[in-house]
């Protein structure tokens, strides 16, 4: 999903520990140019990271380290490390306002940019290229001009089946 210029994330690659029994945050922002200000992108929040590929079940108080990568150019994300399972879903949540309704960054605030909106509302995910497209569901804040999904897992995700050219590796 491309923003409008002129954005600028404040971190492009950002890695933390999660630790199994404890809420951590991971916060993302850009800066406008526009307004002069800084506004929240996206920010990923675990409390039960409970099962990592290659290393099997975390016990209470052990942690993972996690990476988020935001691609600038398509403003893709991917979440590492790839198969991780959480007990509770990891919260991440994705702020869209910075577009100013433009969602598509072609210049004009459109029915096309209604729909991508209406195609945020839910993430596709698969474990691998062979498997079929399933939908996870999110919650919208109109408010925040934000959704919020909840990730059982990093996997393969897309933001809409038709909309692939936004996908992105969570």
């Amino acid at each position: 999903m491309a923003l409008t210029p002129p954005l600028s994330l404040d971190q492009n690659v950002v890695s933390f520990w999660a630790v199994r029994g404890e809420s951590r945050s991971v916060l993302i922002n850009y800066a406008s140019s526009i307004d002069s200000a800084v506004h929240p992108f996206l920010m990923l929040t675990t409390t039960d990271p409970q099962f990592v590929p290659g290393v099997g079940e975390l016990a209470v108080g052990d942690s993972v380290l996690l990476t988020v990568s935001v691609d600038t150019g398509k403003i893709g994300v991917s979440l590492e490390p790839h198969g991780l399972q959480f007990g509770a879903p990891a919260q991440l949540k994705i702020w869209y306002g910075g577009a100013g309704g433009d969602l598509n960054g072609d210049g004009v605030v459109d029915s096309t940019d209604a729909k991508i909106e209406a195609q945020l509302l839910g993430l596709w995910y698969r474990a691998d290229a062979s498997e079929p497209w399933s939908k996870l569901s999110a919650n919208q804040s109109l408010d925040e001009k934000s959704f919020t999904y909840g990730l059982p897992h990093f996997s393969e995700y897309a933001v809409a089946e038709d909309l692939l050219e936004w996908a992105v590796n969570w």
